[in-house]
C-alpha cells in the first residue's frame, strides 16, 4: 500500500499530469465561483474530454476539478453572500460579515487555508485507511440517515441566536418546501399546484440564490443606495496574508475537528458537504469560549465550514472506491468516469489498477496545494471585486443570479422561483427572521423524509417502528448529539444568567412581526393540508410531521407576539420603499422579457435600465453611452462564457433565438 502511495505521488507529479491537475483545479474554481454552476456540472461537462486520455491523466484532471470547485464556492459566499453550492451556506454566516467589515481578503485566505488543511487531512486518511473506513458506510441505514438529518436540523439552535422559536419555525417551513414535487418512495405528486416542472422539486440553486443574494442587493444596494458592495474600504496586502496564516496556525484543533467531521459525513453515502459544513460550524460555535462572535464576522466560522466542506470530497470517495457507492453527486460522476475506463470499484481497483487508483488519490492531494496557492494569490484580486461601484457590479450580479438559476435545469420556472424566494428572504430579514434556518430545513428535508419513510416501512414489517429507529448504536449516538445540540442554548443561558445583561430595546413600529409571520405560517399550513388530502400514507407522513411541528411553533410565535410585541417598520422611509419596489420590478421585467426577445436583448435592456436607476443622475448622452457600452460588454462576455465555453444553453425568445 505505502509503495503504491509513493509511486502514485511521483506519477501525479510528472510534468503533463501536474499540468492537468493545475488546469483541472483552475476549471473547478471557475465552476465553483459562479452561483448555480456546481462541481457536479463541471465534472459532467468535462468527463467527455477524458475519453481520449490515459485513465490516470483523465482521472487526476477530474480530481483537480472536484477539489477546486469545493473551495471556490466560498468566493461568492464571502463576497456577495451567495453560496456557490449548498455546502457553502455556513461560509456566508461569517464570510460575508467579514467582507462588509473590509476583511474580505482575510476571509478568502481563511477559506483557502482551511480547504487546503481539510483536503490534506482527508486525503491522507483516504490513502491509508480507505478500505477499513468503507465498512462504516455499510452501517448507515434509514434510521441513521433520519437521525443524521435531525442532527443537522438542530444546528438551528446555533443559527438562531436571537430566538429559537423563530429559527425552528423557519426550519420546519423549509422542510415543507423540500416536500414539493414527487415523493421519492411513494411516487405521490405533492404541492406542484399544476406546474409539471415542479414534479422534480424546487431548484436548490434557485432557492439559495434567492434567499441569500437578492435580499442583500434589494436592501442595501437598491434600497439604501450604497455606492459599493463592501461596507468598509478593502486593502489587500502581503501583511494581511501573513497575519491570517499566523491566526489560523493558532487554531489547529478547530481545523482538525472540522476536517474529521467533513470526512466522516462524506463517508456516509448521500450526506454531502451541506450537512458536513453545517455540523462543523455548529460544533465550532458550541465549543468556542466566545460563541457570540459567530455570525458577526470571525475567521473561525469560515475555517470550520470550509475545512469540513473540502474534507467531505475525499470522504465521499471512500465508499466509491471500495464499494462502488458514491458518497455525493460529484462522486457519482467520477464513478461513471471510472467505469468508462473499464475500472470496476472494489478490491480489483486496488489490486489490478492500483497504480491508477493511487495516482488519482495523489492527484487529490496535490490539488489541495494548488488551492492554497490559487486561493492565497487570488485573494488580492477577488477581494477587490466588491470595491467596484455598485451601479456597475449589481447588474452583473443580478444577471449571474438569473443565469445561475436557469443553468441547472434550463428552466425559466427556476428563475421565477429564485425571484419569489428572493422576495420572501427580503421580507423575512426585515421581519427579523434570518432565512438560514429555512434554507437548512429545505436542504435536509429529503434526507429526513427518506430516512423516516424507509424506517416506517422496515420497522412496520419488523413489528416495531420506534424500536427499529433507536436500536442501533449509531442511532443512539446521533440521538444523544441531537439532544445536546437542541438543549445547548438553554444550558448556555443558564450558565450565563449571573453575567451582566445588556438591555434589549424593541424598535417602535407599526407591524407586529411575530403575529404576522405566525399567521402567514398557519395560512401556509392550511394550504398544504388542503393540497395533500388523498395522498398515500407514505406520501404524506413526512408532510404531516412538518405541518404539525410548524403549527405548534406558529401558534407559540403568535402568542408571544401578544405577550411581548415586537413592532417594526419594514422600511426606514418612503424613499427606501419606493426604491426597493422599483428595483424588484426591474428584475421582474427582465425575467418577463427573456422568453419574448431572448437573452441578449433582454440583458442589454436590463443592464442599461438598472445602471441608470442605480446612478440616480439625470439622463445624458454621455451616461447613456457608458451604460450601453458596459451592457454590451457584459452581455457578450456572459454569452460566450456560458454558451461557448461552459456549453450551458441560454434561454431563447419568441422574437430572437438568443
Amino acid at each position: 500500500m505505502y509503495e503504491g502511495i509513493i509511486n502514485g505521488l511521483f506519477q501525479a507529479l510528472e510534468g503533463w499530469n501536474l499540468l492537468l491537475i493545475i488546469f483541472g483545479t483552475f476549471m473547478g474554481i471557475i465552476f465553483g465561483s459562479m452561483p448555480g454552476l456546481t462541481a457536479t456540472m463541471g465534472l459532467a461537462l468535462l468527463v467527455p474530454f477524458t475519453f481520449g486520455m490515459e485513465p490516470a491523466a483523465g482521472l487526476i484532471m477530474l480530481a483537480g476539478i472536484y477539489v477546486g470547485a469545493m473551495y471556490a464556492d466560498a468566493i461568492p459566499a464571502i463576497l456577495i453572500n451567495t453560496p456557490g453550492t449548498p455546502a457553502a451556506i455556513a461560509t456566508t454566516f461569517d464570510g460575508f460579515p467579514l467582507a462588509q467589515k473590509g476583511k474580505a481578503q482575510q476571509a478568502l485566505v481563511t477559506a483557502a487555508v482551511a480547504s487546503f488543511f481539510g483536503s490534506i487531512v482527508a486525503n491522507i486518511i483516504l490513502a491509508v485507511f480507505a478500505e477499513p473506513l468503507a465498512e462504516i458506510s455499510l452501517k448507515f441505514g434509514p434510521p441513521e440517515y433520519f437521525w443524521l438529518g435531525i442532527f443537522g436540523l438542530t444546528i438551528i439552535s446555533v443559527l438562531s441566536s436571537g430566538s429559537l422559536l423563530k429559527g425552528y419555525l423557519a426550519g420546519f417551513i423549509g422542510l415543507i418546501f423540500s416536500a414539493v414535487g414527487m415523493a421519492s418512495l411513494s411516487g405521490d405528486v405533492r404541492l406542484t399546484f399544476g406546474f409539471p416542472e415542479l414534479q422534480s422539486g424546487i431548484s436548490l440553486a434557485g432557492a439559495l440564490i434567492g434567499f441569500f443574494c437578492l435580499p442583500e442587493i434589494l436592501s442595501t444596494i437598491i434600497g439604501k443606495g450604497k455606492e459599493t458592495y463592501s461596507g468598509e474600504k478593502i486593502k489587500p496586502s502581503i501583511k494581511v496574508l501573513y497575519e491570517t496564516y499566523i491566526a489560523l496556525a493558532k487554531m489547529p484543533f478547530l481545523l482538525l475537528r472540522s476536517a474529521l467531521i467533513g470526512l466522516f459525513v462524506g463517508i456516509a453515502p448521500g450526506a454531502g458537504g451541506n450537512i458536513a459544513s453545517m455540523v462543523a460550524y455548529g460544533e465550532a460555535s458550541r465549543w468556542d469560549k466566545n460563541p457570540e462572535d459567530y455570525g458577526k464576522g470571525t475567521i473561525k466560522g469560515v475555517a470550520a465550514s470550509e475545512a469540513a466542506n473540502s474534507a467531505m470530497a475525499p470522504g465521499s470517495l471512500i465508499p466509491l472506491l471500495t464499494l462502488g457507492i458514491p458518497g455525493s453527486p460529484p462522486a457519482a460522476i467520477i464513478l461513471g468516469a471510472l467505469m468508462l475506463h473499464g475500472m470496476q470499484p472494489g478490491v480489483e481497483l486496488f489490486s489490478t489498477y492500483g497504480g491508477i487508483t493511487y495516482t488519482f488519490m495523489m492527484g487529490l492531494f496535490i490539488a489541495a496545494f494548488a488551492i492554497l496557492i490559487f486561493g492565497s494569490l487570488g485573494s488580492f484580486l477577488f477581494s477587490r471585486l466588491i470595491t467596484i461601484p455598485a451601479r456597475s457590479l449589481a447588474p452583473v450580479i443580478l444577471l449571474m443570479t438569473v443565469l445561475g438559476s436557469y443553468a441547472i435545469r434550463n428552466n425559466l420556472l427556476d428563475v421565477w422561483v429564485m425571484l419569489l424566494f428572493g422576495g420572501i428572504g427580503f421580507f423575512l430579514t426585515k421581519l427579523s427572521y434570518h432565512p438560514a434556518p429555512l434554507v437548512l430545513g429545505f436542504i435536509l428535508g429529503p434526507y429526513i423524509e427518506e430516512g423516516l419513510v424507509q424506517s416506517t416501512m422496515i420497522g412496520g414489517a419488523k413489528g416495531g417502528v420506534i424500536w427499529y429507529m433507536i436500536s442501533s448504536p449509531i442511532s443512539l449516538f446521533l440521538i444523544g448529539l441531537c439532544a445536546i445540540t437542541a438543549f445547548w442554548p438553554i444550558f448556555f443561558q443558564a450558565q450565563s444568567k449571573f453575567k451582566p445583561q445588556t438591555a434589549i430595546t424593541t424598535a417602535k413600529g407599526r407591524i407586529n412581526s411575530d403575529i404576522l409571520v405566525g399567521l402567514i405560517s398557519l395560512c401556509l399550513i392550511t394550504v398544504v393540508f388542503w393540497s395533500t388530502r388523498g395522498l398515500s400514507f407514505y406520501g404524506v407522513i413526512f408532510v404531516n410531521f412538518c405541518m404539525f411541528c410548524s403549527a405548534i411553533f406558529g401558534l407559540v410565535i403568535i402568542l408571544r407576539g401578544f405577550v411581548k410585541p415586537n413592532k417594526i417598520d419594514l422600511f426606514e422611509d418612503h424613499n427606501e420603499r419606493n426604491r426597493v419596489f422599483l428595483g424588484f420590478l426591474l428584475i421582474f421585467g427582465f425575467i418577463i422579457l427573456i422568453p419574448i426577445i431572448g437573452f441578449l436583448g433582454s440583458s442589454l435592456i436590463f443592464i442599461v435600465s438598472m445602471q441608470t436607476f442605480l446612478t440616480g443622475t439625470s439622463f445624458t448622452l454621455r451616461s447613456a453611452s457608458t451604460s450601453v457600452g458596459q451592457a454590451v460588454l457584459i452581455t457578450i462576455v456572459a454569452y460566450y462564457l456560458f454558451s461557448m465555453i461552459l456549453m450551458v444553453p441560454l434561454p431563447s425568445g419568441v422574437i430572437f433565438d438568443i
